[in-house]
């Protein structure tokens, strides 16, 4: 029961990601204190706040898909595998979403670097 709260979780999260990447590449949201992809290159300026969440969008985008595919790998195996890998089923997809943020805050931080300053 717990690994399907992992990978349930792990589903909720990756559509936050998502929604959230896509509102800051769209300008639908603005820059704020409270969600968003919140490094010191994206809080610049209200262009580097775009320009980063667009150059993430594609990375992020990637990243949803493979671990989707990740979590429904885990799902068949939480009824497939022996109970002894089971626990692990559930924390290998919040893994992969830690591992994700890397290369999501590398393209945001570069979309951002390449905005204009306003200095």
């Amino acid at each position: 029961m717990g690994s399907l709260i992992g990978i349930v979780m792990s589903v909720v999260v990756l559509g936050v990601i998502f929604v959230v990447t896509r509102a800051g590449a769209t300008g639908d949201m603005a820059r704020n204190g409270a969600v968003g992809i919140r490094i010191k290159a994206t809080r610049r300026s209200e262009e580097a706040w775009h320009a980063g969440h667009a150059a993430a969008l594609p990375v992020v985008r990637t990243a949803c898909v493979v671990l989707l595919l990740v979590d429904l790998i885990c799902l068949v195996l939480v009824f497939a595998a022996p109970e002894s890998v089971t626990p692990w089923l559930g924390v290998i997809p919040l893994a992969g979403i830690l591992v994700a943020t890397v290369p999501i805050m590398r393209a945001a931080r570069k979309g951002a670097d390449s905005a204009p300053s306003n200095i």
